[in-house]
């Protein structure tokens, strides 16, 4: 209780106290004397008691009052309170839900982001096993013309070798084209007359037109 309803009570108790006291003491007095003293006395002492009781039905009446609108104060106080702490729950409760949405879209975005990227890194494996196919079977064809290359290449030495071994163990011998050619000869360096039109007439000089045929060697 508050200090303004604890000196209402002490005063209102006080007074009770006061009448009660001054009653009894008004009842003593009254044994000492006559009959109408006493009978004084005992309408005094019922008046006092009277008065007690009103003074004290007050003090109850006020006091249920008092209470009351205590237990009001209280219980607004505690509506308010219920009421501000289930606002900032609910403000709370919404900061957490706006959250948890910003977080399950962020999860969403980042789980297509993955799905893209295992997709690319699929498409990228299966390419790297397509290039890796592809570059082994151009190595081996390298490889095969890497060996073609190099076992013409000894084939073309060891011709060359055999060529060259061959042209200087042999002996060339140029052979004439025609036996009749020395017949011509013969008669320019002859000691008797030069040709006449008709000696030359005589002579074949049809293969003296054909081309000439390169010197052919043997073994």
């Amino acid at each position: 209780m508050s200090g303004r309803h604890v000196a209402k009570s002490s005063s209102e108790r006080s007074i009770a106290i006061g009448i009660l006291s001054v009653g009894s003491l008004v009842v003593l007095g009254s044994l000492f004397g006559g009959i109408w003293v006493v009978r004084a006395g005992a309408v005094v002492a019922l008046l006092m008691a009277v008065a007690a009781v009103s003074v004290a039905w007050m003090e109850l009446k006020r006091e249920r009052a008092e209470h009351r609108e205590e237990i009001k104060r209280q219980v607004a106080i505690r509506v308010e309170q219920a009421e501000r702490h289930h606002a900032e729950s609910v403000a709370m409760i919404d900061r957490f839900n706006e959250r948890a949405q910003n977080l399950k879209s962020m999860i969403a975005k980042l789980r297509r982001q993955l799905g893209a990227a295992n997709s690319e890194l699929s498409t990228m494996r299966g390419n790297s096993a397509w290039l890796r196919g592809e570059v082994a079977e151009r190595q081996s064809r390298i490889d095969a013309l890497e060996a073609k290359i190099a076992e013409l290449e000894e084939r073309l030495v060891a011709e060359e070798e055999a060529r060259q071994e061959i042209e200087e163990s042999s002996n060339i011998v140029e052979l004439p084209r025609y036996a009749k050619g020395e017949e011509a000869i013969e008669l320019w360096i002859s000691d008797d007359e030069h040709p006449t039109m008709v000696d030359l007439a005589k002579l074949n000089m049809a293969h003296y037109d054909e081309p000439l045929l390169p010197v052919r060697k043997e073994a």
